[in-house]
């Protein structure tokens, strides 16, 4: 089980954001049904998963303004499809995304696209007649939606096998056809009791971001560089957190073969160490760490 977990953080920490998503997607819906579960055994009307949703109403928001981030990171929890598809196409998109636009891109896509995707949501359901009322947002659709869109817009001529399909596709036309799909399924849902409108609405959203994000990139402006800066101080990892800065040691160097290269290592020089095999990480990923190097890298970072 502990070879399990450490294969999970390994994935975790190879700096590929999109199977980060994935893997965080993953973890909340299964902490999400295993605490709906204990939750509704003590309190059979307590609603644990009401208080990850976004709510249309901005009196009911005020409330919980967390939800607007929990949402585009939770999921349905009566039927496993619902966050499949999505963690199937966010893997495929962000794949995609992360080699022609780059890695630290998706994370910032995929939270604006979320954010672009409630406020068509609360839009439709506060001021568009056929929509009013009042209705819960959750699941990763619109976020997902904008990095698929916006790759799609940047790279339309990028070609793609599929299956049983002779020729290759631009990747633009696949991308048109899921929002045209959704665009069928959001006027079948109009007026349609049970009908998941605002799911439909927040595709657009999200979909409408991606389009605008992608037709910049293509331009040369990234408009969510700010953004990106700001995500970037607020999640890396910081060796100087780890370790005490008071302690000081030569400087280690990455060789031209990839190994890092030591000397004797005493707990001054292993934060010198630690920080080269970040940037090793940083540079090429965790699988191009050495054994020691990966268990050193763990060692230190549980402390």
């Amino acid at each position: 089980m502990n070879e399990f977990f450490q294969t999970l953080k390994s994935k975790f920490y190879q700096g590929e954001m999109h199977v980060r998503l994935v893997m965080v997607n993953v973890a909340v819906f299964l902490i999400l049904l295993v605490g709906v579960i204990v939750t509704r055994s003590v309190s059979p009307n307590f609603d644990l998963a009401h208080y990850f949703a976004a709510p249309s109403e901005f009196s009911e928001l005020l409330l919980q303004p967390w939800s607007l981030l929990t949402y585009m990171f939770s999921h349905s929890l009566t039927s496993i499809w619902h966050i499949v598809w999505n963690m199937v196409l966010l893997y495929f998109s962000g794949n995609i995304f992360r080699h022609y636009l780059g890695n630290k891109k998706v994370l910032s896509v995929y939270l604006a696209g979320g954010l672009f995707g409630y406020l068509f949501f609360f839009l439709g359901y506060n001021f568009i007649p056929a929509f009013v009322g009042n209705g819960m947002l959750v699941g990763a659709s619109a976020a997902v939606l904008a990095i698929f869109v916006a790759i799609g817009v940047a790279k339309p001529t990028m070609e793609l096998k599929i299956m049983f399909v002779p020729q290759p596709v631009k990747l633009i036309y696949v991308v048109a056809i899921f929002v045209v799909l959704d665009l069928m399924r959001l006027q079948s849902s109009i007026g349609v009791e049970g009908g998941n409108v605002g799911g439909w609405l927040a595709h657009m959203g999200g979909a409408a971001f991606g389009a605008f994000y992608g037709h910049k990139i293509k331009e040369g402006t990234n408009i969510l560089k700010g953004f990106e800066k700001v995500l970037d101080s607020l999640f890396s990892l910081k060796v100087g957190k780890v370790f005490d800065k008071k302690k000081r040691a030569p400087k280690m160097k990455v060789k031209k073969g990839g190994k890092v290269e030591r000397e004797k290592r005493t707990e001054g020089n292993k934060e010198n160490e630690l920080e080269a095999i970040l940037n090793k990480v940083k540079q090429s990923g965790y699988s191009s760490l050495t054994k020691e190097e990966k268990e050193l890298f763990f060692s230190q970072t549980k402390k």
